[in-house]
């Protein structure tokens, strides 16, 4: 059964959990769950770096409700592809809320991986609370298939097929 408490992460596959902002208060939280990697999407830089446990701390931020520039989409995809990809990682990505950026990169990252964007929402919405995966203020048909084209190219077949499998 998911825990939907508000410190803990949201897994959405064997390899990628979502959720709100990585603070000092839910460190601990994502070590229970093994988080390796923690990738925030969100406009406030991160709080938490590699001293607090963690391997690796990226950002690239977002704007809220505006659409995701399509240089942006693509760097954020190849960030998650990279972390996602690697032996024993596990991928935290995380916005100021969890409701609208780092579900929908986490659905773009689906859908690149050749998901079909309405089981990519279905996989995201069944675990997480609020979220709005392909928030159609972020995204639209043109980076949809954009996306599409950029992992069919550079992300399939999927190097570790555990990053896309559901969290049981």
């Amino acid at each position: 059964m998911t825990d939907h408490s508000l410190s803990s992460p949201f897994e959405i596959t064997r390899v990628i959990l979502q959720g709100p902002f990585a603070s000092p208060e839910r460190a601990a939280a994502l070590r229970k769950a093994n988080v390796t990697h923690l990738f925030n999407v969100g406009e406030a830089p991160n709080v938490l770096t590699c001293r607090d446990g963690f391997a690796e701390v990226l950002w690239t931020p977002i704007e809220d409700l505006v659409r995701i520039p399509d240089d942006t989409t693509l760097a954020c995809l190849d960030h998650l592809h990279r972390m996602a990809c690697l032996p024993g990682s596990r991928v935290y990505v995380h916005c100021v809320a969890g409701w609208n950026r780092s579900p929908t990169i986490v659905w773009l990252y689906l859908v690149a991986c050749g998901v079909t964007p309405d089981a990519a929402r279905e996989i995201i919405a069944r675990r997480t609370l609020d979220a709005v995966p392909g928030h159609t203020k972020l995204v639209d048909a043109k980076l949809i298939d954009l996306v599409q084209r950029h992992g069919q190219r550079n992300f399939l077949p999927h190097g570790r097929p555990e990053a896309l499998a559901p969290a049981d």
